[in-house]
């Protein structure tokens, strides 16, 4: 066994050194990947008609080149999934943007914000302060440099972790709202769940799952009963007991441009001379309230504006509204990227998750902004070309889960091709710092507190 898992990784590691042999076995791996979907009722086969778009399919497969993860794109008004290209270090058949459920990261501070504006817990004027993040107890929640004390919209462009994380402790402690902590969390859980989230949401593809939201119930049975509003703080931002499927992430985008409604998610056509199923035409309505969304749009529209992804507005604007989001894990942490574009006239959604990619707004928004300027113009600029191909050469080397705990400095550019030099180079010779942050890569996964989730 040990000879076995020896060879298998020196497979792996010459692959990633070996551009050419790469190449091969991911085009190998994703003939593979749809293998385990030639099931009855779940299946894809030639004759069928297909949702996805050649050229969106053609570049996220591209752009994952020597990565792990997935990217997913929905038309927000149909359900129709355009684009589900995933990739993987091992020649698995793991369909990573269904069958893998993660910590969704701060993406969820989009669904937090929802409940919190639904339940008037909070509202668009209430403000916490942070000083690059905030101490209880023995845990420092930590964040990056911005205006302290800010309001609602401003904390979500900003993503600011001491915000959400005080914000959803108020809110599970509101003796006026909830007669305990327990009816204040399976509250939040019933809003969270209407979005799509803690079961399939039922795509016709074999494999997929549903992640997790907490309850108190489940809850009670992880701390057994001792729990309070700090121990579970975490969920403010997207960590701890709740985890999500790149497609249910991607969908949370669909709902948002739709202002509180999706449809069930489908990647074929009806045969010629019959109509989609119900099922996929049914719209289901969430619990958020109908004057929760646009504070919401708000602080999406500004994030890619002025906030963490403020670089996808240059050099051309698309009218996103996004959020950015960094999955703390045991490793270098998975970058996350959902949103929506246009603004006002919604046509496409998206989630890029990259695993081990960093922070959100270094790896997968630029890679969104390229996936989102193909979905609506049907072709990249000549400068996007550039960028597309400067993200197809970078390669993230696959982890190591014995690697020994290490402080390291991490500098944010302010545009993506920055980013990919800042990656790629030394750091110390940048210019264009946004921030200095400093993050522990911890040797097991649960670590929270220890670095930015922006």
């Amino acid at each position: 066994m040990a000879e076995k898992d020896a060879d298998c990784h020196f497979i792996c590691n010459f692959a990633h050194r070996n551009k050419t042999v790469m190449k091969t076995l991911r085009y190998l791996l994703l003939f593979l990947a749809f293998l385990p979907l030639q099931l009855p009722s779940k299946s894809l086969t030639a004759s069928e008609q297909l949702t996805l778009d050649a050229s969106l399919q053609e570049l996220a497969d591209r752009l994952l080149e020597g990565k792990q993860g997935s990217i997913v794109m929905l038309d927000p008004t149909t359900g129709e999934v355009k684009c589900m290209a995933f990739s993987s270090y091992d020649a698995d058949t793991l369909n990573r943007a269904i069958s893998n459920a993660y910590a969704p990261g701060s993406t969820f501070k989009v669904a937090n914000m929802l409940t919190f504006l639904s339940t008037h817990s909070l509202t668009t004027e209430t403000q916490y302060t942070c000083y690059q993040g905030f101490w209880r107890g023995k845990y420092h929640v930590g964040c990056h440099k911005h205006r302290s004390p800010q309001a609602l919209v401003g904390a979500l462009s900003n993503s600011c972790n001491s915000y959400f994380c005080k914000a959803f402790m108020d809110y599970v402690d509101n003796a006026t709202l909830f007669k305990s902590r327990g009816e204040a969390v399976d509250v939040w859980s019933s809003y969270i769940k209407s979005m799509g989230f803690g079961a399939p949401l039922d795509i016709d593809l074999a494999g997929e799952v549903g992640g997790t939201v907490p309850t108190a119930a489940s809850l009670d049975r992880e701390y057994k009963g001792r729990w309070n509003s700090q121990t579970i703080m975490w969920l403010g931002m997207g960590q701890g007991e709740i985890t999500a499927t790149p497609l249910q992430l991607c969908n949370l985008a669909a709902l948002v441009a739709n202002r509180g409604w999706y449809l069930t998610p489908h990647v074929h056509k009806p045969k010629a001379g019959t109509e989609l199923d119900a099922k996929f035409t049914t719209r289901h309505e969430c619990k958020a309230a109908a004057e929760a969304f646009d504070p919401v749009i708000r602080g999406m529209r500004l994030c890619t504006l002025t906030g963490t992804a403020h670089s996808m507005s240059k050099p051309i604007d698309w009218h996103v509204c996004g959020k950015t989001g960094t999955a703390e894990n045991y490793d270098n942490d998975h970058s996350i990227f959902i949103g929506y574009a246009p603004m006002d006239k919604p046509r496409i959604a998206v989630c890029v998750y990259i695993e081990h990619g960093g922070f959100g707004a270094d790896m997968a928004a630029p890679m969104a902004a390229l996936m989102i300027e193909q979905a609506l113009q049907g072709k990249l600029s000549t400068h996007s070309k550039v960028r597309a191909q400067k993200w197809q050469d970078y390669l993230i080397t696959p982890p190591t889960p014995d690697e020994p705990t290490q402080v390291v400095e991490e500098q944010i550019l302010l545009d993506d091709d920055a980013s990919i030099s800042n990656m790629t180079a030394d750091r110390s010779k940048q210019s264009k710092v946004r921030s200095a942050r400093t993050y522990v890569k911890p040797p097991v996964k649960k670590v929270f507190g220890k670095k930015k989730n922006n």
